[in-house]
């Protein structure tokens, strides 16, 4: 299990001090690192598709594509379903659903058109482009304890890692992902910032 360092144990590394300017500097710091973590997160496991795509591929290339792109439809499911809850939640209105696709490259898509005042549009575009890596991440997390501390049949521990391998091949955000993460991250700034701000003010 994983086990987060206090705001106090944080704000001591940096060892600034608990002036209000040096407790602005270190939430700023920490707001910066927790939103570019998405985006370091979902290249690693695009690395780690690409390397199984490169192993795959070294005994046939459509085959890896293939293996990739549409045996692992779990995690496509994942993927899309992440946009479309994340994007119902934070107010957006959904135009298309669509979970599999023939052609293209590309294997599904969720459509929505934001609404409201621009603060809460940028919110719409962020939270439904993060999503995916998101509850990626959630859910392999909560799958490999799953794995590691409990015992399994052959065949269990087969469907379970074919899930986790789903989930690594599609949490990743695509181009358009990052495009929209880009233009709306600046409203996930401002309540990260008086999140980490208020945990290190009363820290």
């Amino acid at each position: 299990m994983i086990t987060l360092p206090s705001m106090a144990q944080i704000i001591a590394w940096f060892g600034w001090g608990h002036g209000p300017l040096a407790l602005m500097g270190i939430s700023v710091m920490l707001t910066a690192l927790v939103l570019v973590a998405p985006v370091v997160a979902g290249y690693a496991l695009y690395g780690l598709e690409r390397l199984q795509i490169k192993l795959i591929g070294s005994l046939d290339y459509d085959l890896a594509l293939f293996f990739v792109n549409y045996v692992t439809f779990p995690g496509t499911f994942v993927h899309e379903m992440a946009h479309l809850c994340f994007a119902v939640i934070t107010g957006a209105e959904v135009c298309e659903i669509c979970m599999f696709e023939g052609g293209g490259g590309q294997l599904g898509h969720i459509s929505y058109r934001t609404r409201g005042p621009r603060y809460i549009r940028a919110l719409q575009h962020s939270f439904s482009a993060v999503a995916p890596t998101v509850v990626g991440f959630a859910l392999g997390y909560i799958l490999l304890r799953y794995i590691f501390n409990g015992s399994h049949t052959v065949w269990g521990y087969i469907g379970l890692w074919y899930l986790v391998i789903s989930l690594i091949d599609h949490s990743t955000m695509s181009d358009i992902d990052l495009k929209h993460y880009i233009q709306g991250v600046w409203a996930l700034f401002i309540p990260i910032f008086l999140i980490f701000f208020g945990f290190a003010f009363f820290a």
